[in-house]
């Protein structure tokens, strides 16, 4: 599952219907739209939806086989 980050990218009904385990944000550290909003980060921790953010991981590639079974692998280290 990919979630933008805006405030209303991510609802309520839409977390439940879906029941996501992990969720990449793809967004670039201090962004004039202040994105990922903490609203979206609050509704997806009470999920426990492990979040994977680009401005705080660098690139990060998700690979899932046919066993459903899935790796995570940062490929850059954010600036600082």
């Amino acid at each position: 599952m990919r979630i933008i980050g805006s405030k209303t990218s991510t609802t309520i009904e839409f977390l439940q219907a879906v029941s996501p385990k992990i969720a990449l944000i793809g967004v670039g550290e201090n962004n004039s739209f202040g994105h990922p909003n903490q609203e979206v980060i609050q509704r997806l921790q009470e999920k426990g939806t492990k979040i994977y953010r680009t401005d705080e991981m660098g690139e990060i590639t998700i690979n899932i086989n046919r066993k459903g079974e899935i790796k995570i692998k940062r490929m850059l280290e954010p600036l600082l």
